[in-house]
């Protein structure tokens, strides 16, 4: 099927009049750098129990809340339940325990609105999960994470699965997240911060090309962060490293950190992370004067 002659130009009419609105924020200092636009495919990478699932838990919050987004969640490592828990506790912005059970049950029939979950007690192909993500309403879909599911592990395989990505995308215009980790080689001596820096002995966050599955994920998405924390520093260990290593189109918002300068996210005790002092939350939260039952 070619495209039809011509049907390029409304885009670049609209290119040229300042018509191609630019991807959407969250109100922090993240907007410079990343946005979220439809029919996008974003690689989100990291260690394992750096806290990937929290801060992006955190990241759909803030676009449900301020932005009226609808997500549709597979977790092969969470259950619903905790990613809610986890949810509710920093819409309300007090420790879950502290939270009235009218209270927690206010926030989670507000939340039910933007949140859709896909059961984990099975494993899904690739298919079978972008047939379950086309059959709800939803403006992005997340994987978490990609080597959770039902598939062939092979070079030819990875191509496959980006291959429907593009084709769900395209299709539907729904954004696609997809949490990764990357290879056993990132996780070991050669990749330790060395001993003259401050952080020594600490693992560095995997450079991009570390994913598992090669560079394939790389040529083949339109944007890739990746999220890092020093587990074991007792400062550090409560600020989680944003990277924004990939923006395929930076015409309509994002660009990449510069090196060695990560975004810091600090955790804010689990109540919703804060940015350089900045609750972008706040004004947002569920208004209560509960206290705890």
């Amino acid at each position: 099927m070619l495209v039809t002659q011509g049907s390029e130009f409304k885009y670049l009419q609209n290119y040229k009049e300042g018509k191609i609105k630019p991807g959407i924020g969250i109100g922090n200092n993240l907007d410079n750098y990343f946005r979220l636009k439809k029919g996008e495919i974003t690689i989100i990478l990291g260690h394992d129990n750096v806290g990937k699932t929290a801060w992006f838990v955190y990241y759909m919050l803030s676009q449900a809340l301020i932005n009226d987004k609808t997500f549709c969640i597979w977790s092969g490592e969470n259950t619903s339940g905790q990613i809610l828990r986890d949810m509710i506790q920093m819409y309300v912005g007090k420790p879950f325990k502290q939270i009235h059970l009218k209270t927690i049950q206010s926030a989670y029939n507000h939340l039910n609105q933007y949140f859709t979950f896909v059961d984990n007690k099975k494993l899904y192909t690739p298919q079978e999960l972008f047939d379950i993500f086309d059959s709800v309403k939803c403006d992005v879909c997340f994987i978490d994470p990609f080597t959770g599911l039902n598939r062939e592990i092979s070079h030819n395989a990875n191509y496959e699965f980006l291959n429907q990505s593009r084709v769900f995308c395209n299709q539907t215009k729904k954004s696609l997240f997809i949490s990764s980790h990357p290879n056993s080689e990132s996780g070991r001596a050669g990749n330790i911060y060395a001993d003259s820096h401050e952080w020594a002995g600490h693992l560095k966050a995997p450079l991009k090309a570390s994913i598992e599955g090669g560079k394939s994920f790389l040529n083949r998405t339109d944007n890739m962060m990746t999220i890092h924390r020093l587990v074991a520093h007792p400062t550090m260990k409560f600020e989680t490293m944003i990277t924004v290593e990939k923006i395929k189109d930076k015409e309509t918002g994002g660009q990449l950190t510069n090196l060695n300068e990560p975004l810091l996210f600090s955790y804010n005790n689990g109540l919703g992370f804060t940015m350089q002092g900045v609750d972008n939350l706040k004004k947002y939260r569920l208004q209560t004067t509960q206290t705890r039952i």
